[in-house]
């Protein structure tokens, strides 16, 4: 999860927060932000903060904010040099189906590792057309059919003169398909089902790996009770697109 820090001019010069990290001020904790549209205004710069590297456990938490001791250096991620976060959203799926004894993903090898089809929405699209396009072209297919929202996933990567932070928006799909081609535009050399264990065994992201973890019952449950019904229920569509 990523945390977001404003830097106002009661904090030291942002130029040691490298070295110092944020520390507290006083007896009051250093508050952090869930997300960029909670921070506070201001003209300070803005850091982005991984709570996994935060040493001081389970931080107490309200709808918007969590407030720590205080955050370590090593925890925050666009310091040095300083690049400004940029909000990016995209869309994926876990394509799924339901087989005998076990739930299968179809997976894609890009990069050197095993991940699931995604990619970043563009202005005109919302988040589920983006997801199921992205999943079509990826995988070289002609439909997908979302049945439910699997929630997001956060993660950031430095992107030229700005830090990314990227927001994916999961669903849970099925195709009638099963020939498959890999859009080597994207770098994806490989598309294959995986039973669910193996898939998570060779995932090659923790973020991606943590999130499986917590929607496994869901898509168990949703699988089931789709095939149960015949595939009857009323969801999305959509047609491999391009932009």
């Amino acid at each position: 999860m990523l945390l977001f820090y404003r830097v106002t001019a009661e904090d030291p010069d942002p130029s040691t927060l490298a070295e110092d990290g944020l520390p507290a001020k006083g007896d009051a904790p250093v508050r952090l932000w869930k997300s960029l549209e909670a921070l506070p205004a201001g003209a300070g710069p803005v850091f982005v903060v991984d709570q996994r590297a935060l040493r001081n456990g389970d931080p107490a938490e309200d709808a918007r904010s969590v407030r720590v001791p205080a955050v370590p250096p090593d925890a925050l991620r666009n310091v040095d040099p300083y690049r400004p976060p940029r909000p990016v959203t995209a869309g994926g799926g876990y394509v799924g189906r339901s087989l005998p004894d076990a739930v299968a993903l179809l997976l894609i090898f890009r990069r050197g590792v095993w991940d699931l089809p995604k990619g970043t929405k563009v202005p005109a699209e919302s988040v589920e057309t983006c997801a199921q396009r992205e999943v079509c072209e990826e995988v070289g297919v002609d439909a997908v059919r979302i049945l439910r929202s699997l929630g997001t996933t956060q993660h950031g990567y430095t992107d030229e003169d700005h830090y990314a932070v990227k927001t994916t928006h999961w669903y849970l799909m099925k195709t009638p398909e099963r020939s498959f081609t890999p859009d080597r535009r994207e770098g994806i050399r490989r598309v294959t089902w995986g039973r669910w264990p193996v898939a998570r065994r060779h995932m090659g992201y923790d973020t991606l790996c943590r999130h499986m973890d917590r929607v496994e019952p869901r898509v168990r449950a949703a699988l089931s009770d789709d095939s149960s019904e015949g595939g009857r229920r009323g969801t999305h569509s959509a047609s491999k697109r391009s932009y």
